[in-house]
């Protein structure tokens, strides 16, 4: 990472399949972000090579290289309405495997199952949270609210509806448009103070697109337009902690993207062990927090991961 000032940065990531640098083209993945702040908005130029993408239930699709601009708004008030606005606009020249025989050569002339499009995308979405109940949280002690986590929890039920349009026009000559709503009920229950289930963390989401026409690459086609996803974190003893997070297409009746979590917190670290049988990959990550004991951080947010 590079900071050429507080308003610009270059981010690149490579990562090597194999030590043997024989076949390096079919063992390297990696990206290139220029990252430059426009007001409140982001500019973002990029460049992806063997990039590997999951689309649900589609499983892992590799885009092999993606050259573009994407420029991005944060989210943005609407009054005093507590309706969040934000929006993303790009244009990318992509390559990437298609099942569309019209748009690839001839089966004795070709070489793979890729072609090159232009991508050009606008999305825009809608989102407005209720917080439904809450309680206070306990005092920021190491005996109380501070045990074993690293700012007190606060118990709280929260929804969240949403809308978002997205429309993307391919040099092919066609078109993906979807409407996306979206209700969430998340929350937490418990103050992760005592030894013995004393912390509860979920969440369910429902979505449902409505879909007008179909993208040619299958990495952004969307093949899951109702999806039911949810999770769970429990406190099973003093710092250990478990849980799941899942998705379902109730189109297909399938479930996708499963991870397993097991965690054992404490308030100045914790140490995660995540497990995706879906995507096989999984992941032992060592968080640090906070050291600081006179001045209490802000509560713990519970919102899920």
């Amino acid at each position: 990472d590079v900071n050429f000032s507080p308003y610009t940065s270059l981010v690149g990531t490579a990562t090597f399949g194999t030590l043997d640098l024989s076949d390096l083209e079919e063992n390297v993945r990696g990206s290139l972000r220029l990252r430059q702040r426009v007001g409140l908005n982001q500019l973002t130029l990029e460049y992806s090579y063997r990039d590997r993408l999951f689309n649900g239930t589609l499983g892992f699709q590799n885009v092999q290289s993606s050259l573009g601009a994407v420029f991005a708004s944060p989210n943005i008030p609407l009054g005093t309405s507590g309706i969040n606005f934000n929006y993303q606009l790009s244009a990318q020249l992509i390559n990437a495997n298609t099942d569309r025989e019209d748009l690839l050569d001839p089966p004795l002339e070709r070489r793979n199952s890729r072609v090159s499009l232009g991508r050009f995308q606008a999305s825009a979405g809608l989102t407005r949270a209720f917080l439904l109940w809450a309680a206070p949280p306990l005092p920021p002690t190491a005996e109380a609210g501070l045990r074993y986590s690293p700012t007190p929890v606060v118990p709280n039920v929260v929804a969240v509806v949403g809308l978002r349009g997205t429309s993307a026009y391919y040099t092919s000559e066609e078109t993906q448009s979807s409407l996306t709503a979206f209700a969430s009920l998340q929350g937490q229950f418990g103050r992760f103070s005592r030894n013995f289930l004393d912390y509860t963390r979920f969440n369910v989401t429902y979505s449902n697109a409505f879909i007008d026409g179909e993208s040619p690459f299958r990495f952004d086609r969307i093949a899951d337009p109702e999806v039911l996803s949810f999770g769970l974190l429990q406190q099973i003893y003093g710092p250990i902690r478990a849980g799941f997070q899942t998705s379902i297409s109730l189109q297909e009746n399938e479930d996708f993207d499963t991870t397993f979590f097991l965690e054992y917190s404490r308030r100045t670290y914790s140490i995660i062990l995540r497990i995706n049988p879906d995507r096989e990959v999984g992941s032992l990550g060592i968080r640090i927090n906070d050291f600081n004991w006179t001045n209490p951080p802000e509560p713990f947010s519970g919102s899920p991961q």
